[in-house]
């Protein structure tokens, strides 16, 4: 290949064989084989399936995720993964660090069946993708990228007709909470989407509480409740359904 002029590009697995020269490597099991690419002067595309970039992964633990890979879908890759990823790995040097030219995510289409989906699947974490690819480490700013910018790429995205995954409602706990006085403040996630919740067990719909202030949440001694949302675009676009609970030393059934 090399006396023809030209050069080889391979997934990681290219390295248990011995490196032809100029090869690049695309590491996908994880970073190691970028990692050891680069340290021998080979350019390398980072696109581990371990760290987000593979979008062929579910976008959250809701059960309301379409089927993917691995039937349930054991990967994750929320785009908040995706946007705290540096594809340039600390351990290298300044002269290896050269060598990572590039970060790649991949979406495979075994279960990805028709253009619907893989809009889905890909929306909204290319704009993740984009922001690792080209915004330096100093600038990258999570909480604008979630709150305001994607917000408005998305409620673009919406207006088009475009499919996307709709993000959960900003500012909800992903975690158990204990105690009995709770105030919970949500923001959409997109710009002109609305918010609504329950509080009764029920899943909620258009026809549940609107979210339109801070909501407040008293749970009695040895109780629990649980603070069900969903995010519903202009266009009638659905987030899966969010659960949070709220755990007053309520006993383990």
């Amino acid at each position: 290949m090399n006396g023809k002029g030209r050069s080889i590009i391979g997934w990681d697995e290219i390295l248990e064989g011995g490196l032809a020269p100029n090869a690049t490597v695309m590491s996908w099991r994880g970073e190691k084989g970028g990692i050891e690419a680069a340290q021998q002067n080979h350019d390398v595309l980072m696109t581990p399936s371990t760290n987000g970039l593979y979008f062929d992964h579910k976008q959250s633990t809701a059960e309301d995720e379409p089927l993917t890979i691995g039937r349930n879908g054991k990967g994750f890759a929320h785009y908040t993964k995706v946007y705290n990823y540096d594809p340039v790995p600390a351990v290298l040097t300044a002269e290896q660090k050269k060598y990572i030219k590039g970060v790649q995510a991949n979406l495979w289409t075994e279960y990805i069946e028709t253009p619907a989906k893989a809009e889905y699947m890909i929306f909204p974490r290319v704009f993740a993708l984009a922001e690792i690819a080209w915004t330096p480490l100093e600038k990258k700013d999570l909480k604008n990228f979630s709150e305001e910018r994607l917000a408005l790429h998305l409620a673009r995205l919406d207006e088009t007709g475009t499919n996307f995954w709709v993000p959960t409602a900003v500012g909800q706990p992903n975690k158990e909470v204990t105690g009995e006085n709770h105030v919970i403040n949500l923001q959409s996630p997109i710009i002109g989407a609305k918010i609504f919740y329950t509080l009764d067990g029920f899943r909620p719909s258009e026809n549940a509480a609107e979210y339109t202030s801070p909501i407040k949440i008293n749970v009695p001694q040895g109780k629990k409740k649980v603070l069900k949302t969903i995010v519903i675009t202009p266009s009638g676009k659905r987030s899966v359904v969010a659960e949070t609970v709220f755990n007053n030393s309520a006993e383990i059934k």
